[in-house]
């Protein structure tokens, strides 16, 4: 069985494919990054056909891979992005996974990071009184890496980062190979 994470988005959205038994072996762990940024004020067809290509490659590399689940991370909203455009793509990759019959799933990323974090680090506070923003996403990329994972620099490489973490829940889910960690004084995720 090979377990799919998936980080959508519409300008880099990250799939990643994972044997249940890959055993912590980084060489069998094969990611796809698609998606493009669109001018301002592209048409709704423009919108509409990178929706279909990025659905498309995503099927296309489950099959390729055997993937028959799929965990996709859940809607980050709160970001800068548009949350019309990520549900327009998150909609229509999930509709061709299961048309692709590919069972599908949402990963909480709060949990999911959780497990592999044992806690979510958070930014610190601004003068603003919000907190920095992505030092989740960091703390999963370095710690990944630093567990031997090739991945992408930058951006790139953090959407990979967070569909390993999705596909990670799914693995612990499932009863494969999954990396998680107990916090400090407490019980895992």
């Amino acid at each position: 069985m090979v377990i799919l994470g998936l980080d959508i988005s519409s300008r880099s959205t990250a799939t990643v494919a994972i044997p249940l038994s890959w055993d912590g072996v980084w060489s069998r762990v094969e990611w796809l990054l698609c998606g493009q940024p669109l001018p301002r004020g592209a048409s709704d067809l423009a919108r509409a056909q990178r929706t279909e290509h990025i659905a498309r490659a995503i099927v296309e590399f489950a099959r390729r891979k055997g993937g028959t689940v799929a965990f996709i991370e859940s809607y980050g909203f709160n970001q800068n992005t548009s949350a019309h455009t990520l549900a327009e793509v998150a909609g229509v990759v999930r509709l061709e996974l299961v048309r692709a019959g590919i069972e599908i799933h949402t990963a909480q990323m709060s949990t999911a990071r959780k497990l592999l974090l044992g806690k979510i680090p958070v930014g610190k506070k601004l003068p603003s009184g919000k907190r920095e923003k992505g030092v989740a996403k960091l703390a999963v990329y370095e710690t990944l890496t630093a567990m031997g994972a090739r991945l992408p620099a930058g951006t790139p490489g953090m959407d990979v980062a967070d569909a390993i973490v999705a596909a990670n829940f799914g693995l612990e889910r499932l009863g494969g190979y999954a990396f998680a960690q107990v916090p400090a004084g407490g019980k895992a995720a």
